[in-house]
């Protein structure tokens, strides 16, 4: 009896980043993703982002698809202090960080003081073992993500190939 199930998956071995900048707060709330595709030109084309309606997320892209102290600061003016200034009031806010580059910046820092949220700075080294959030919700994720390729590569019979138009639809419904 033969499986239906995929063994093997060819690629191209072209591969790209895109990083995912993920937040939540402590009353549960997501706030949107913000997902940096790799782009020579750092500008977002159109096609990559054709089908995405009304959704709430964050698009940047990088030349090497990873954050930069400028989408950084485009991240916290655009995407947390918008999505939790009206819950704070006049309350100042907490945002931790785990250190990366992006994030501890003088530029970065100055921002977040003037917009009232205080900045916590993770030790080096140290989110695998005391963020929740990557045994709670990116390891879930990761799988979820893994299964939506199969999926697709499945019902294509494995003629689909990944490109940056597919790749939110995937996340999406993961």
């Amino acid at each position: 009896m033969k499986s239906s199930r995929i063994t093997k998956a060819a690629t191209d071995g072209s591969r790209e980043f895109i990083s995912l900048l993920a937040c939540i707060s402590a009353t549960g709330t997501a706030l949107p993703p913000a997902l940096i595709y790799e782009g020579k030109s750092n500008d977002l084309q159109s096609s990559w982002l054709d089908e995405i309606g009304n959704d709430s997320v964050y698009f940047a892209a990088s030349e090497n698809g990873w954050s930069c102290n400028a989408l950084g600061l485009n991240w916290l003016e655009k995407v947390f202090d918008p999505a939790t200034k009206a819950k704070a009031k006049r309350s100042r806010r907490l945002l931790i960080v785990d250190g990366h580059s992006s994030h501890v910046n003088m530029a970065f820092l100055k921002l977040a003081d003037r917009m009232r949220i205080i900045i916590g700075i993770m030790p080096p080294h140290s989110t695998h073992r005391v963020q929740p959030l990557d045994i709670g919700m990116f390891g879930p994720l990761s799988i979820a993500y893994t299964n939506q390729l199969n999926q697709l590569q499945h019902s294509s019979l494995g003629l689909v190939s990944m490109t940056k138009r597919l790749f939110y639809l995937l996340f999406r419904d993961s």
